[in-house]
């Protein structure tokens, strides 16, 4: 049995990155069934961050899926249909195997995991706000999206959320790679004393990433420019990049993501994982490789918040924490795609 269920997701306020303004997310849910079990994976590519658009990626997945030979790796160009798949198939496998999908990823999987709030507000008074809400939600780690505002007011976006976190809350940065290497420098060099503890894709490609982390005490961390294994070998290849940014959808599915996050910390990079706002299904399934990684840190992850209506009920972010399902599988299934 094969379903394909299109969705489209309203986000609450629009998402302002330096790349794009995200108002809503449209995707592809399918499930593979054998008679008694149903795995569900997610296909749902970013606008302004994937490399191919929703329709052509569907495209790639239905010629695979219906050809007789639905192979993951005829899916390796397209990693958001690979992902789709893959963790269809993988979700499918925890549930005939009696067991949740992190327990299916490692052996001895994380309990609950802690997330992050990102806050993408335009204008400095609503991020503020929305920094005090996640406050009062237990959340006590935020990532302030940075780059497309002057750099002064991202100073007093960093400045306002220290005085709100107090000493003991954490500031994530993430430019999305809209500032050049010099104004990289120069933004986290007046943000530092506020003790940011990382920074996301301060500029674009690896090596000016590199080479703003040889720059600045600010911690630097690698997306965007990462898409694939080998791009994290690059990563990792620099020394001066600590931290990766692993995003099971974009990187083309569980497997490839625990691959990843298994050769970073290898060489002593901390993989952060994240969401892509895809829907309930899509964050359970990076819920479940945060929870295999063993990485016990703040991940991106409390991203359903961010969406008016999702395609069933998300994973509930409960004082900063989400808990890992223990039933098998991904714990989480689809009702009535929203639209």
């Amino acid at each position: 049995m094969t379903d394909l269920l299109p969705y489209e997701l309203t986000l609450r306020s629009p998402m302002a990155t330096a790349h794009a303004i995200v108002e809503r997310r449209r995707g592809l849910l399918l499930g593979l069934g054998d008679g008694e079990h149903t795995g569900w994976g997610d296909l749902c590519p970013m606008p302004g961050w994937s490399t191919y658009a929703l329709d052509d990626l569907v495209d790639e997945l239905t010629e695979v899926l219906f050809s007789g030979d639905p192979s993951p790796e005829r899916l390796e160009p397209w990693p958001e249909a690979r992902a789709g798949l893959v963790g269809a198939l993988y979700d499918l496998a925890a549930q005939e195997a009696a067991r949740s999908l992190a327990a299916h990823l490692a052996p001895e999987p994380l309990e609950r995991v802690a997330v992050n709030a990102t806050i993408s507000a335009v204008d400095v008074a609503t991020a503020l706000t929305t920094v005090n809400l996640a406050l009062a939600s237990g959340i006590t780690t935020v990532k302030l999206k940075v780059g497309h505002r002057q750099p002064e007011a991202d100073l007093a976006l960093v400045e306002g959320a220290r005085r709100a976190l107090g000493d003991d809350g954490e500031i994530r940065l993430d430019a999305n790679g809209g500032w050049t290497p010099e104004e990289a420098v120069a933004a986290l060099n007046a943000a530092e004393p506020f003790g940011v503890a990382l920074c996301e894709e301060p500029t674009g490609g690896i090596d000016a990433i590199a080479a703003v982390g040889e720059a600045v005490a600010v911690p630097v961390a690698a997306d965007e420019s990462m898409r694939s294994l080998e791009d994290l070998d690059a990563v990792l290849a620099t020394g001066s990049i600590g931290f990766v940014v692993i995003k099971p959808q974009a990187f083309g599915g569980p497997d490839l993501a625990m691959a990843a996050i298994e050769r970073a910390r290898a060489s002593g990079v901390t993989p952060i994982v994240t969401s892509m706002i895809d829907s309930a299904i899509g964050v359970a399934h990076a819920v479940h490789v945060a929870a295999a990684s063993g990485v016990d840190i703040a991940h991106g992850l409390a991203t359903s918040a961010l969406l008016a209506s999702d395609v069933g009920p998300p994973l509930a972010v409960v004082d900063g924490w989400i808990d890992v399902p223990d039933r098998p599988g991904l714990g989480v299934r689809p009702s009535q795609p929203s639209r």
